[in-house]
């Protein structure tokens, strides 16, 4: 099914409402690949008659496929190792000191399908063994928080195929933390308990989540319009506790919060600490 007259920008405006993500001049090939078999599922003869229905829609099931739809899921484990790094050797040592005295808590924030997520339980679960401190890591609590219902299938399932366990995972780790079923690897229930995944839409409040130690908010924002970036910043800043840092992804900075944000650079990764209230 092809788009026609306005139908780009009615259903580029209807995505960007419910998701957040921006769609630019350009990307009409995104919105007649991902939605055509939904439209025709839904016996549409025209995108304009399946925006029509998705207005209609009381239910918000036809809106959640379509979110799910236009949702880009690419992830892998230990994904940037500039970023991994940071972890090793800053963050997560960090966390461990913390986790001395209490729990500490972690948001993965564009979570897919939980591959972040379970490498940072990975790493911890590591560091906390080198040190002697097995102990620690059930002081640890990982949100995984993710738009995509379908991604988050995936990520609470905690399974994988032989490509996706490749990708970013060593051999050491795979026969530590998985357990292998046929052509199927199932994460570990010690590293998956650490975990815990929910549907969650960056539009909406961030204080019901509680407060963070650290927070990785990786290649989402990228989709999102300038406004709308600078104010999912900001309103982390609000559940990032202090001197606490925030990790982007590789290619992206944080720009005009100088007040919320400071830059700490660790060898080639760039963290973002939350300053202190004023």
């Amino acid at each position: 099914m092809k788009l026609a007259g306005n139908e780009f920008e009615l259903l580029k405006g209807f995505v960007e409402k419910h998701c957040g993500i921006h769609l630019e001049p350009g990307k009409e090939y995104l919105i007649e690949t991902r939605l055509t078999d939904i439209a025709i599922e839904h016996e549409c003869r025209s995108f304009f008659e399946f925006y029509q229905k998705a207005l209609a829609d009381t239910t918000g099931k036809l809106r959640n496929r379509i979110v799910d739809a236009m949702t880009t899921n690419e992830t892998y484990f230990f994904r940037d190792d500039n970023l991994w790094t940071y972890m090793k050797e800053v963050a997560v040592p960090a966390l461990l000191k913390k986790a001395a005295t209490g729990p500490v808590r972690v948001w993965s924030a564009a979570a897919s399908t939980g591959q972040e997520a379970y490498s940072m339980a990975m790493l911890f679960d590591e560091l906390a063994r080198a040190q002697g401190t097995p102990s620690l890591s059930g002081n640890l609590e990982i949100l995984g928080t993710d738009i995509s219902s379908a991604a988050l299938f995936l990520a609470i399932s905690g399974r994988y195929d032989s490509l996706a366990i490749r990708r970013g995972l060593s051999e050491e780790r795979r026969r530590r933390y998985f357990q292998e079923h046929g052509s199927v690897w199932a994460i570990s229930d010690e590293i998956k308990s650490r975990v815990k995944f929910r549907r969650f839409n960056l539009m909406d409040p961030f204080a019901p989540l509680g407060t963070f130690d650290l927070v990785l908010c990786r290649y989402v924002a990228i989709y999102f319009q300038d406004d709308f970036k600078k104010d999912i910043f900001r309103r982390i800043a609000g559940v990032l506790k202090p001197g606490c840092p925030l990790l982007l992804g590789a290619t992206e900075i944080l720009r005009d919060l100088n007040d919320e944000y400071e830059p700490v650079l660790h060898k080639n990764c760039t963290a973002y600490a939350r300053k202190p209230a004023r």
